[in-house]
């Protein structure tokens, strides 16, 4: 190699060290340049993300609020319980498997569907719950190995429970998992997914007042996620205690003196709404809805007071006589009832349920009797348009605004009030045809009566104790409906004989003369059977109760829900100062 060739060979070599030389310290001065980024700039980022390894919050749930009846009773406790979780933090899967057949053991489940979904969770910090409401002897085994079982994670836990059982779970309602279409909207007001939330009843109906303030627990675990210390702590608040105007030994009469026929018995007060009964048969037992929806026994999760329509025969004649007066009829305006009534130009006729016909009939007799045909004839003095605003007047064809969900409105024809046939118009005069009622609309309108138009939605929240103690009442709105003294004084003359005037619909059920109840009897036809109605208020001259009784395919109303009624009016009276405190 000449001289000239290695002189090239050597300045080649010499200019390459300099550029991996000068690699190497740029290369240098980036990882400095890093580290002093991490440690000057970023250091509670990166020490915030360090802690996170091994440092966590823990949800603490809060306490559900009670609920209790008006004489003190349990509706609805908690009862401590123990959830477990699964986190795939700091865990191999062959040991996140390990600790799932452990559990599939002790417990006799099968989580192989939940083993993947944990695994694959991001952030591994997150956790799955795989069982809820185990009592302390099932969890024990779990507890005592709980240092061998990476992802594990138990808590404690509440499990609602309902003393009263199928009593008054129409009432007390229930509790669920979040449906998944409201999910979103729980979610947004802090809720988890797999937190218990009210689906009925009470519960569904003040869930917010129920629901506590879940607290926190800031926890440290080792590496592999075990539970090592807890290194704060804030305490959850629970929710309010409700107590409600449900009278627990009340509901417990009715729904005894019903026996095993199906309908509905309500109670309440006339002068501001208290519910002191709420009896729907058949119910169901809150304690377990899935496996009451299994039995072979009739249930019924529908509260059939507020859920379901039914037609409100001879008690809706109430609205049917107040519209009539004020039409112009006088309570001695008089109609001729020959036990059939013909429309013009109408070839079927409108029975009376006395065949042999009343005669000449007034108002007071007229709903004595429950004559159709004097109800037939006056509808025609006021027309379909006044009628039906007086329906509305008394509360048909709208919620009542009870404080439970699902309360449906029932159905008035008010769409087609300006096409009306006659026939039909007949028909609703007397409850029948394109009408529908609920019990407690039913009821409702007899207390609207009673109060002389004073109209106050039925409740059933009595107070709330919030978890400092702090007691609130709850207040009902109430409004005025116009209506003439007389004119009420006539009507209640009527519903005064129906009870107390030998001849009246629901006389031969012996109501003792010193309660003063006044009522109606009304009778459905449905199909081959008949539904029973009955309902009354009592003192007539100073109304304080007013009491519904309905059942289903139950025969006549003056001979199956009055005598019901009169039990019900004999506790009432028994126990009159339990009832006003």
């Amino acid at each position: 190699m000449s001289y000239y060739e290695e002189s090239q060979t050597q300045r080649i070599f010499t200019v390459r060290i300099r550029i991996l030389f000068y690699l190497l310290v740029l290369l240098f001065l980036i990882f400095l340049w890093r580290i002093a980024s991490w440690t000057l700039f970023h250091q509670s980022y990166y020490q915030d993300l360090a802690k996170s390894n091994f440092i966590h919050p823990q949800r603490l749930d809060a306490p559900r609020g009670r609920i209790y009846s008006r004489d003190g009773h349990f509706l609805a406790v908690n009862r401590a319980t123990y959830s477990i979780s699964l986190s795939p933090f700091g865990v191999e899967k062959s040991e996140l498997h390990n600790t799932i057949k452990y559990l599939e053991g002790v417990l006799g489940a099968d989580f192989s569907q939940k083993e993947e979904e944990v695994y694959q969770l991001r952030p591994r910090w997150q956790r799955i719950l795989l069982a809820r409401n185990l009592s302390l002897e099932t969890i024990t085994p779990i507890l005592e190995r709980e240092w061998s079982l990476p992802g594990l994670r138990i808590s404690s836990d509440f499990k609602r429970y309902y003393p009263a059982g199928s009593l008054a779970a129409h009432i007390g309602g229930y509790l669920g998992f979040i449906p998944q279409d409201k999910l979103k909207d729980y979610l947004d007001k802090g809720y988890e997914r797999d937190d218990l939330v009210g689906m009925a009843g009470i519960e569904y109906s003040y869930e917010e007042l129920l629901t506590g303030i879940p607290g926190r627990e800031i926890v440290q675990r080792d590496a592999r996620g075990r539970y090592c210390a807890t290194l704060e702590t804030e305490p959850s608040v629970p929710g309010h205690d409700l107590h409600l105007t449900l009278d627990l030994d009340f509901q417990k009469y009715a729904q005894s003196i019903m026996g095993s026929r199906n309908g509905v018995i309500i109670v309440t007060n006339t002068g501001n709404g208290d519910v002191f009964v709420m009896a729907s048969a058949p119910s169901y037992d809150s304690n377990d809805p899935a496996a009451s929806a299994a039995s072979a026994e009739p249930v019924s999760f529908l509260n059939k007071a507020i859920q379901e329509n039914y037609l409100p025969a001879s008690t809706f004649k109430l609205v049917t006589a107040m519209g009539g007066l004020d039409a112009g009829l006088t309570p001695q305006s008089k109609f001729i009832c020959e036990g059939y009534y013909y429309l013009p130009q109408w070839k079927r006729p409108f029975k009376c349920d006395t065949l042999s016909g009343h005669g000449e009939i007034d108002l007071y007799d007229a709903i004595k009797y429950s004559c159709n045909i004097y109800f037939y004839q006056s509808v025609q003095t006021m027309g379909a348009t006044r009628f039906l605003e007086w329906a509305l007047h008394f509360g048909y064809g709208a919620r009542t605004g009870i404080d439970l969900p699902f309360e449906v409105p029932g159905s008035l024809p008010i769409q087609s009030v300006d096409s009306m046939v006659p026939g039909d118009l007949l028909n609703l005069s007397i409850g029948q045809g394109h009408i529908s009622a609920t019990p407690i609309q039913v009821l409702q309108s007899f207390c609207i009566f009673a109060s002389g138009g004073r109209i106050i939605p039925p409740h059933l929240l009595k107070y709330f104790v919030d978890a400092e103690g702090k007691r609130k009442d709850f207040i009902p709105g109430s409004w005025q409906l116009p209506m003439r003294y007389e004119d009420r004084q006539a009507v209640l003359k009527g519903l005064i004989e129906v009870v107390n005037s030998p001849g009246g619909t629901a006389f031969h059920a012996g109501f003792p003369p010193e309660w003063k109840a006044a009522g109606k009897t009304g009778t459905a036809e449905r199909k081959d059977k008949s539904d029973a109605w009955f309902v009354c208020f009592a003192p007539y001259d100073s109304p304080e109760i007013a009491v519904l009784v309905f059942i289903e395919e139950g025969g006549g109303g003056g001979s199956t829900g009055a005598p019901l009624a009169k039990e019900i009016l004999d506790y009432y009276f028994l126990n009159r100062s339990r009832f006003h405190d």
